[in-house]
């Protein structure tokens, strides 16, 4: 009885384990996504001259908790960034934008 236990209890743990992982990389594949479509929705809104200098900030700082391995911090500031663009107002006359883009 003890051995059906223990090998039922390996048999879950080793389908589980997988599933993890996908997960992990389908976060970071949307995260790679995310971050693409961020790039070009900023960079169409600044050529519209729009300010998307809070957009940037959080697009920014997505891609550094991507980086450093934090697929829901990521996550939260690419939604951030989006939010902003959903309220942008038109850079302010004569102000450089600050986007890069």
């Amino acid at each position: 009885m003890v051995l059906i236990l223990a090998c039922s209890a390996t048999a879950v743990r080793g389908q589980t384990a997988p599933s993890v992982v996908e997960s992990t990389v389908s976060a970071t594949q949307s995260d790679d996504a995310m971050d693409q479509d961020l790039a070009q929705q900023i960079s169409q809104a600044s050529s519209e001259g729009k300010d998307v200098s809070n957009a940037v900030a959080f697009q920014l700082n997505g891609e550094i908790a991507h980086s450093q391995g934090n697929p829901q911090q990521a996550k939260r500031y690419f939604e951030a960034a989006e939010h902003e663009l959903t309220v942008l107002r038109p850079s302010p006359a004569g102000a450089p934008s600050s986007s890069g883009y």
